[in-house]
C-alpha cells in the first residue's frame, strides 16, 4: 500500500513567500487499484508526482510504500510528455531504457505475456515514428513495466490520444494493475476515466478535498440527475423552487443540474415549450458534477501547467 501522510510543499521565490503548491496532502492507494488524482491546472497534481518519483525532496509529511521509503521500491514511471526516441525501434527503446538500470536485455529477455497483454509483440521491430500515438503509449507501459515495479505512477498519459486510445489504454492499465499487484496512480484530468477507477483523490488549490471511491463521491446526487440548459438559469431556478424544495445546482454558465429527481417529476412542472428551457435531459451523476459542485467551476481542460522552483 501506498501512504502519503501530511505533505506539503513550498516552491521557493527569489523575492517573497514562495508558492505554496500542496498544503497538508494525505492519501492512501491499495495494490491491485488504480487511484485516480485529478484537479485543475495549479492544483498540486504535477508536484505530487515529483514528490511520488523523488524529482522532488520532501519539505513536511512522509511518504511510504509498504511501510517503507519509497527509494526502497521499485517505481515505474510514465511521463505526460513522450519519452521514446522516434528513430529508433519500439525494442531499441525498451533495451536502452533497461541499460540504465545496468542490464542488457535481449529480445528473448523480455516476457512474452507481458509483449501480449501489452499488444505490441508484433512492433518491436518497428520505428516508433510509425508507430500510432496510442501504441507509442503501450511502449511506454512495456519500458515503465520491465523492472517489475511495485508502485506504478502515470502523469497524463492521455494527452494527445483520441477516445478510442484512451479507452484502450485505460482497459490494459486496469488488467496489468490487477495482473500485476501493482499500486496504480493515474494522474489525470480525464474524468470519465478517472469515475472507472477504484478511488479518485480530487485536488483543489494544493488541498485535498475528497479521496474516496467514485459511487461514494456521488452518492449525495442520487441515481439519477435532470440538467436544464437555460438562457436564465437564475429566474428558472427560482420557479422550480416556488415548487417546493429542489436540491438545485447552477452546474454551467447556462446549466442546471437537479439532484435527486427524474424526468418525470421535472416534467411535472416544466414542459419542453417552456421559454426557459432549451434543452432537459435524465442522466446519471458523473465526477465532474461532483468536481464542480465542490469547487465551482469546471475542471481544466488544459495540460496542467508546471510550477517554476
Amino acid at each position: 500500500m501506498l501512504l502519503v501522510q501530511n505533505i506539503a510543499h513550498t516552491y521557493a521565490a527569489r523575492r517573497g513567500a514562495g508558492t505554496r503548491a500542496l498544503r497538508g496532502v494525505s492519501l492512501t492507494a491499495a495494490q491491485g487499484d488504480v487511484t485516480a488524482v485529478v484537479g485543475s491546472n495549479g492544483s498540486g497534481k504535477t508536484t505530487l508526482f515529483r514528490l511520488l518519483t523523488g524529482v522532488l525532496a520532501l519539505q513536511q509529511g512522509s511518504i511510504t510504500m509498504h511501510n517503507a521509503s519509497p527509494r526502497n521500491a521499485r517505481i515505474g514511471v510514465v511521463f505526460q510528455s513522450p519519452s521514446l526516441d522516434p528513430h529508433l525501434t519500439a525494442f531499441e527503446n525498451i533495451r536502452h531504457h533497461a541499460m540504465l538500470y545496468g542490464l542488457r536485455l535481449g529480445r528473448d529477455d523480455i516476457s512474452a505475456a507481458l509483449l501480449d497483454r501489452l499488444g505490441i509483440a508484433d512492433a518491436l521491430d518497428t520505428r516508433v515514428s510509425a508507430l500510432s500515438g496510442g501504441f507509442q503509449r503501450r511502449v511506454e507501459l512495456a519500458k515503465a513495466l520491465l523492472t517489475k515495479p511495485e508502485l506504478l505512477v502515470l502523469d497524463e498519459p492521455f494527452t494527445g490520444l483520441d477516445v478510442d486510445a484512451r479507452e484502450s489504454f485505460f482497459s490494459l492499465l486496469r488488467e496489468v494493475t490487477v495482473e500485476h499487484r501493482l499500486v496504480t496512480l493515474l494522474i489525470t484530468h480525464v474524468l470519465p476515466l478517472a469515475t472507472r477507477c477504484d478511488r479518485v483523490a480530487v485536488l483543489e488549490q494544493g488541498t485535498l478535498i475528497a479521496d474516496d471511491a467514485p459511487a461514494r463521491l456521488l452518492e449525495d446526487f442520487g441515481p439519477t440527475v435532470v440538467e436544464i440548459t437555460t438562457p436564465d438559469p437564475a429566474t428558472l431556478a427560482a420557479h422550480l423552487r416556488t415548487h417546493g424544495d429542489r436540491d438545485l445546482l447552477h452546474l454551467r454558465e447556462q446549466t442546471l443540474l437537479l439532484r435527486n429527481t427524474g424526468l418525470r417529476d421535472v416534467a411535472s412542472i416544466l414542459d419542453a415549450d417552456h421559454p426557459l428551457v432549451q434543452d432537459i435531459q435524465a442522466r446519471r451523476p458523473t465526477l465532474e458534477d461532483f468536481f464542480i459542485a465542490r469547487t465551482g467551476h469546471a475542471i481544466a481542460r488544459a495540460e496542467e501547467e508546471l510550477l517554476a522552483a
